[in-house]
This record gives C-alpha cells, structure tokens and sequence, in this order.
C-alpha cells in the first residue's frame, strides 16, 4: 500500500493520543497511513465502487489541530462537529473529505470505510433514518479502501 501524498507534517505519539481523548479510538489500519503522512492531499485519490460509483478523497485530514485548507479542517475539529451535529454515527471517525464537503470515515466497530454526503440531509428525518438513507458503504477495510485508490 504505496501512496504519494502531499501536505502535513509527521505524526506525534502526543498527536494521536490528544486526537483519541477528543474523537475516541483511532482504528490500527487507519493509523498506519497517519503515520506515513499526516494528512494533506493524495496523488492516489479516486475510489471506483463495485456500482461503477467515482469518489474522489481530496484531502485526508490531519490529526493534530492546526488544520488544512480549506477551512483549517482537522480530524478533530471536523469529528467534533459532525458528532455534535449527529451528522455521522457515533462509530464512525471521519478521517478524509472531498471537495464538496462529504466525508469518508471508518466504522470503529468493523473497520469498514463509508462516505457520506451533506447536501442529501433531511430535517424532518431522524439523524439514524438519514444515515441509513444516505451513507454509502465503500470497503470493507482501510486497506482495502487505500489498496483500491486510483489516479484520477
């Protein structure tokens, strides 16, 4: 699993134990590709799902706070508000975006890699009945997933 990545710099024991006492645990496997580049933008970046689906992870986020463009985006400020928010479950850690806003996380529980997609919220909907609407299963794994990027 060999990706060119662009962007954040190296990853701190401190680092990663701040970011799990505010987002919970970070998964092994994802922690593995945080550990050979701290967020930033990657060269390998297109998911193409078995449906024939395209996503593109523009930005893996970093895991210490100080942010990356846009917006000064962090795993840790992102996760707090998408789970202040109910945006994503509380099993899930979102750890990339695209750049339209959507998200790509890990189900703590399994290990599976889920994108999911802001602009197809409902308000009249239960946060769980949107996120059985409109979360998109992706992989099985973060190896998988990563395994799996492309050039776009």
């Amino acid at each position: 699993m060999s990706h060119t990545m662009f962007g954040s710099s190296s990853l701190s024991d401190h680092d990663v134990l701040h970011a799990e006492r505010v987002t919970g645990p970070i998964p092994n496997a994802l922690l593995a590709i945080y550990r050979r580049q701290n967020g930033g933008m990657l060269e390998r970046s297109l998911f193409l799902s078995e449906a024939g689906d395209d996503y593109v992870m523009e930005y893996l986020l970093p895991i210490p706070e100080g942010g990356l463009e846009p917006a000064e985006q962090d795993i840790i400020r992102v996760n707090t508000a998408l789970q202040q928010e109910n945006l994503i479950p509380a099993d899930n850690l979102a750890f990339g975006m695209d750049g339209g806003g959507n998200y790509f996380s890990v189900a703590r529980s399994d290990g599976s890699i889920w994108y999911h997609p802001m602009d197809t919220w409902e308000e009249d909907q239960s946060p769980e009945e949107n996120h059985a609407r409109t979360m998109e299963r992706l992989s099985g794994s973060v190896a998988d997933f990563f395994d799996n990027l492309t050039e776009q």
